[in-house]
C-alpha cells in the first residue's frame, strides 16, 4: 500500500509497513496501533480525573450564581498559582 492510496493510512510502529490507520490493528503484523497511547489513557481513566478541582460555571446557571462563582474561580486560580510558585522555589533552593 502506498502513502497516497488512502487518507487513513499510517506506518506501523512495529513492522514499518503502510497500513489502514482507521483499523485498530496492523494488516501485516497484527500489532495494535497507538498501543502506548491507549494504555496511558486507560491508566489515567482508572486513576480518575487528574485535573485540578475548580468551581465550574455552568451555561444554565442563573446570572446571580455566575456572578458569585467567577470571583471564587479567580481566587482558586491565584491560590493554585501561589502554591505552584512555592513548590518551584523549594525545588530551586533544595539543590
Amino acid at each position: 500500500m502506498s502513502p497516497s492510496a488512502s487518507t487513513h493510512i499510517k506506518r506501523c510502529a512495529y513492522c514499518e509497513q503502510w497500513t489502514d490507520g482507521a483499523k485498530e490493528y496492523c494488516e501485516h503484523c497484527g500489532h495494535e496501533h497507538d498501543k502506548q497511547y491507549k494504555d496511558e489513557v486507560r491508566k489515567r481513566i482508572e486513576r480518575g480525573d487528574p485535573r485540578v478541582p475548580i468551581i465550574q460555571v455552568q451555561y444554565d446557571d442563573p446570572i446571580w450564581l455566575k456572578i458569585l462563582k467567577r470571583p471564587i474561580q479567580v481566587a482558586q486560580l491565584i491560590l493554585y498559582a501561589f502554591v505552584a510558585f512555592l513548590v518551584y522555589l523549594t525545588t530551586v533552593f533544595a539543590h
